[in-house]
């Protein structure tokens, strides 16, 4: 009876780990099958982006390249208008590229990559571990002053035209470089970009700034 009985649990026992098997296998397998179509369905647009931002997307800080994955199609799509009409990079070297890019694309390709480059996962990111007193002053200058528009965790808020913010500290302090300065946010047609500029002019101490951008840093998508 013994035998018979522990014949049954090993078993069931073996039943058990080869369905595991079959299922760490199944899911990998499906994960390959996906990234497949997601690379098939990707706009012939993209392969321009990726020179810049990468394979999926996820940015590249050594060519002051932003994270683009997982930003709301609707954001990307004014961004890249903002670009083509001169509303944006005005006076910006390092972004005066993306209008030449963009100037490339016709009216279709635009909503098609925007629409394939939201549908890309947002990586993770090394968060950054600044002190308890500089992450603190962080946190109360961003619930403060930008919390509001861009989500208690930096995730945007789509209905209020606000990014997601997971982008390396670099970019982040330039862009509001830019916008106190007048270099973005300047068009009448943007108006989340004039809102963000009137926003930046407050942020006027430079410990201030870098504590915000610290804690910025500290949180994950």
């Amino acid at each position: 009876m013994f035998k018979q009985k522990w014949s049954q649990q090993l078993q069931q026992m073996v039943h058990a780990i080869v369905g595991s098997g079959v299922l760490a296998a199944s899911a990998l397998l499906l994960s390959v099958q996906v990234a497949s179509v997601q690379a098939a369905q990707a706009p012939a647009a993209f392969a321009m982006c990726q020179s810049c931002h990468l394979e999926q997307a996820q940015g590249n800080p050594a060519v002051h390249a932003p994270a683009l994955a997982g930003h709301e199609a609707a954001y990307l799509e004014r961004q890249l208008r903002h670009f083509k009409t001169g509303a944006r990079a005005a006076d910006d070297a390092i972004a005066a590229p993306m209008k030449a890019v963009v100037d490339g694309l016709s009216e279709q390709d635009i909503p098609l990559l925007t629409s394939y480059i939201a549908s890309l996962p947002r990586q993770p990111r090394t968060p950054s571990t600044p002190d308890a007193a500089v992450k603190d002053k962080g946190y109360r200058i961003y619930i403060g002053s930008c919390g509001a528009c861009h989500g208690g965790k930096a995730e945007g808020i789509a209905a209020l035209n606000a990014p997601a913010l997971y982008q390396d500290s670099a970019y982040l302090k330039r862009q509001l470089e830019l916008f106190r300065s007048g270099k973005r946010g300047f068009d009448k047609t943007d108006k989340p970009g004039r809102q963000m500029a009137r926003m930046a002019l407050t942020l006027t101490n430079e410990a201030d700034i870098e504590a915000v951008l610290a804690y910025i840093g500290t949180l994950q998508p």
